[in-house]
């Protein structure tokens, strides 16, 4: 079988002094490099701009973009929401955790991000894009049981749609919530998820995962 892809180890530590207008933690040259989205006539989008809204990704504190995905914080179906002041503050991706529930697989690894909430929010809502390829379905974070849940679920308020030849996997995340990995409500979330896949027999008992969960 092909090797698996190398995860996407670009966050701002492998080159402190890189330019990086919109102070998301990703330099603009890597930022430039994002996919663009198919225009509806099927051409290719402006690269850098990997939310297609007609502007480049680093220049936009609120979407941050590596090779392999775009997030968006403060996001109405990809785009950000009118008058939100939400800011990314860092995306990084790191190896997949040594255990994983059966059957789950993390193509480009954990996909980890810390966001300032838009002001009088509690809740933010967020899209992350990633490559089709990849297959995911969903964006998973362990709860604090240790459970494995898909928050871009219905059950979770969140949905895995297709939009200009990318899939677009949308979320929200409480400040302070049992998926805001620090744990106060700080007008601050910090997130330790993945794009993964997991086999249908176990994404369909999402229905039930507030009572019962996935155990393993």
């Amino acid at each position: 079988p092909p090797p698996p892809p190398a995860p996407d180890t670009s966050n701002a530590s492998n080159a402190p002094d890189a330019p990086d207008s919109d102070r998301d933690g990703v330099p603009n040259d890597q930022e430039d490099q994002a996919t663009g989205l198919l225009r509806p006539d099927g051409s290719a989008g402006m690269a850098g701009d990997g939310n297609g809204d007609g502007i480049k990704d680093s220049q936009q504190a609120a979407v941050s973009s590596t090779r392999s995905q775009t997030l968006v914080a403060g996001s109405q179906d990809g785009k950000l929401i009118p008058d939100s002041n939400a800011r990314i503050s860092k995306m990084e991706h790191s190896a997949a955790p040594a255990t994983m529930p059966k059957g789950m697989e993390m193509p480009v690894g954990l996909t980890s991000f810390t966001v300032s909430l838009a002001e009088g929010r509690s809740t933010e809502s967020f899209s992350l894009y990633a490559d089709p390829a990849l297959g995911a379905t969903g964006y998973w974070i362990k709860d604090s049981a240790g459970t494995w849940v898909n928050l871009a679920s219905e059950p979770y308020g969140g949905k895995v749609a297709s939009e200009g030849g990318r899939t677009r996997l949308d979320f929200q995340i409480q400040d302070g919530g049992q998926y805001d990995a620090d744990g106060q409500v700080n007008g601050s979330i910090t997130t330790p998820g993945a794009v993964a896949k997991m086999p249908l027999s176990i994404v369909g008992q999402a229905p039930q995962a507030d009572t019962h969960g996935f155990w393993y």
